[in-house]
């Protein structure tokens, strides 16, 4: 109601003010009408003379329809000359006079209440015109009628449209306050419902909430998820952790194996717990204030060199293949050697004897593209979609070393720098490739 009474006021307003500049636009007229006159019977004057201009203004007098129009032609002693007043009007002239305080002869026009007044030189005589208000009373009158009309239409619209409008609005209001209200009560499913195709303001702010309310359930998901991998994870090594330990406080001699073997267990979870604290730091903090331009060409040379050893250890040829330019990515160098550093150490360990590793780069125009080749035994399809998960292994035992959370921390270091890892089959082998978009 506060917006239509608004909304009323501001019309009205709007409506006032067109009828007072047409007020002020007709009356100017009508004074350059009488301008205009004035201009003309001076040239009249200047070119025929006095008996002429006196002439003039009878005529214009006589055919003055009800004296809609009066002229009086004053001498330079103030002796009226011709027109159609019959006496003198006060000195000074008014710009405007009453109707009946004017001395007219014969009949006035009935729509005529007053008349505008000007006075003007013609050489040595003194030219007072007057213009009756009936032409310009006519016009403000069909006008004020036309603008009262259209302010009640519009008024009368615009609140039928805008209790309409009101009552839509407090429905979706209504229905994305009730959405909340369920999801803070537990439902984490509820979603606001979005006409298809709908771009107002409402849907656009109804399809962020739906936006944020999935990326809520989804970490919440991957949060249970995570806890259920750590329970699981975790439980084998802390039992072997705790009968080693526990034989060690039975014997009566301690041999160095155990020792080494305890240690090596405790140094397996520390390093689960650190890849863990890794991904939640690059997840949850704000580290593009170290972001920087960096050549993607040295961070490749760095880490194939610091794997080659290994590579050749496990009879691996591992090789690169950058172009000339340059290979610009904005970023964090060091997660960008993590990020590579983990699936090259992937690509070596998974791959038998005898197997090819290629790190490749390339621009193009959609943006710059980061490819880790294998061809080893590669991943089944079904695989492809979960590796990235935290703790996700493909083998059904789980038995092998490792924590399963490589490839997670490279995914959220992609997801940092705003770009796009996916896994494919080289047939055979693998195929890692990252999309930096330009």
């Amino acid at each position: 109601m506060q917006y239509s009474f608004l909304y009323s006021v501001l019309s009205a307003l709007v409506f006032a003010l067109a009828y007072w500049f047409t007020q002020y636009e007709v009356q100017d007229w009508v004074l350059d009408q009488m301008r205009s006159d004035a201009a003309t019977l001076v040239e009249i004057f200047e070119l025929g003379g006095d008996e002429v201009l006196v002439d003039r203004v009878d005529a214009l007098a006589e055919v003055s329809f009800q004296n809609a129009r009066v002229y009086q032609l004053l001498n330079a002693d103030g002796a009226i000359v011709s027109g159609n007043l019959s006496s003198t009007v006060e000195s000074p002239l008014p710009d405007y006079l009453p109707a009946q305080e004017l001395p007219l002869g014969g009949e006035i026009h009935d729509e005529v209440t007053g008349y505008w007044l000007r006075a003007d030189d013609v050489g040595p005589y003194r030219l007072i015109q007057g213009a009756g208000d009936h032409i310009v009373l006519e016009i403000l009158e069909a006008l004020g009628m036309a603008l009262v009309a259209g302010y009640l239409a519009v008024v009368i619209l615009g609140l039928i449209v805008g209790v309409q409008i009101g009552r839509i609005t407090e429905r979706r209001i209504s229905a994305i306050s009730n959405t909340l209200t369920e999801v803070s009560s537990g439902n984490l499913a509820s979603r606001i419902q979005i006409a298809p195709n709908a771009r107002d303001d409402l849907s656009r702010v109804s399809t962020e909430i739906n936006n944020m309310l999935g990326q809520i359930n989804r970490l919440l998901e991957s949060q249970e998820q995570i806890s259920n991998d750590i329970a699981h994870d975790m439980r084998t090594p802390l039992q072997h952790l705790r009968q080693r330990l526990e034989k060690l406080r039975d014997s009566p001699t301690i041999r160095p194996d155990d020792i080494t073997a305890s240690l090596d267990q405790t140094e397996e979870i520390i390093a689960t717990f650190n890849a863990l604290l890794r991904i939640a730091q690059i997840e949850g903090s704000d580290r593009r204030e170290r972001f920087a331009w960096n050549d993607l060409r040295e961070v490749i040379g760095n880490v194939t060199e610091v794997f080659e050893p290994t590579a050749e250890d496990a009879g691996i040829e591992l090789t690169i293949k950058v172009p000339d330019e340059q290979l610009e990515v904005f970023g964090d160098r060091n997660l960008l050697t993590q990020l590579l550093s983990n699936l090259v150490e992937n690509a070596i360990k998974h791959c038998p004897a005898g197997s090819k590793v290629l790190v490749s780069g390339e621009n193009t125009p959609e943006g710059l593209i980061l490819r880790i080749t294998d061809d080893g035994p590669g991943i089944e399809c079904r695989d492809q979609e979960r590796i990235f998960h935290r703790f996700f292994r493909g083998e059904k035992s789980r038995n092998s070393p490792g924590n399963g959370l490589g490839l997670a921390l490279a995914k959220a270091i992609c997801d940092l720098h705003g770009a796009v890892i996916t896994v494919s089959d080289n047939d055979p082998g693998t195929v890692f490739e990252i999309m930096f978009l330009t």
